[in-house]
């Protein structure tokens, strides 16, 4: 499946949310980035919906983080998103979906690199 094939919008993550997590389906819904492997929607305030577009293999890693990253977070000396909704394949989307909380800040990607030494040695502590 390629990302071609479905149509990813706001409309289909609330109809994602009222099918598998109805309490989540009144949050606002708007877009946050598409990546090379998955897009990911703000949901409210504090979440996100993060659903795999493009290749396959992003569902496996999709499913191993919401197995590993609830225990390892914590751990981390930088925060990530935590699971706290898994979708599963449906009608409506035929891959597997994650709620996660929405991590406030500059993307990594478009910040300036501060203090690389120190944070590169604080990971690799953990």
């Amino acid at each position: 499946m390629t990302h071609t094939e479905i149509q990813i919008t706001a409309e289909l993550v609330r109809d994602l949310l009222r099918d598998q997590h109805p309490d989540l389906a009144d949050y606002p819904v708007k877009l946050g980035a598409r990546g090379w492997d998955n897009q990911l929607w703000r949901l409210g305030d504090d979440l996100a919906v993060r659903l795999p577009w493009a290749t396959e293999d992003a569902d496996v890693l999709l499913r191993q983080e919401y197995t590993w990253l609830p225990d390892l977070a914590p751990r981390l000396p930088l925060p990530v998103p935590v699971p706290q909704r898994l979708g599963e394949p449906s009608a409506l989307f035929p891959r597997p979906w994650i709620v996660t909380t929405w991590v406030r800040g500059e993307p990594a990607d478009r910040a300036p690199v501060t203090r690389a030494e120190e944070a590169a040695d604080a990971l690799a502590a953990s």
